[in-house]
């Protein structure tokens, strides 16, 4: 298992970033901070190109600065291998993508992912 924290500056609204897998796994989990309130309703996905793999939604009421906000795993994708070594561009990387009410303006945002590099898969490289 492998941490991947990643500490991103959000102007609000928007936004995708990309992070290098380092090597064949899955995204066991994900956790969210942030400097500012993260809005109800609003969404921060890991993404394996265009397909969720976990989603963090901000409760009714909003989430304060500085609390834990919990990713859930996608109950049909959360299994998606991400590959270094894939043929496909898409799928060596995670996407982090936030919806535009998520947060209320400029943020720090801390990424917080737990990445299974040991977990057993039956799929080729190829098709990762």
């Amino acid at each position: 298992m492998r941490n991947i924290d990643i500490n991103l500056y959000s102007a609000g609204g928007v936004e995708d970033y990309y992070i290098k897998v380092p090597c064949r796994g899955t995204v066991k989990s994900m956790t969210i901070l942030a400097n500012a309130t993260m809005v109800a309703t609003g969404t921060i996905k890991a993404l394996r190109s265009t397909t969720a793999v976990n989603t963090a939604t901000a409760p009714t009421g909003d989430t304060a600065a500085g609390t834990e906000l919990v990713g859930v795993p996608d109950t049909t994708y959360k299994d998606l291998v991400f590959d270094p070594d894939s043929d496909t561009v898409a799928n060596q990387k995670i996407k982090i993508s936030f919806d535009t009410t998520i947060l209320g303006g400029a943020a720090n945002v801390l990424v917080q992912i737990e990445y299974d590099d040991s977990a057993y898969v039956e799929m080729a490289a190829s098709e990762a």
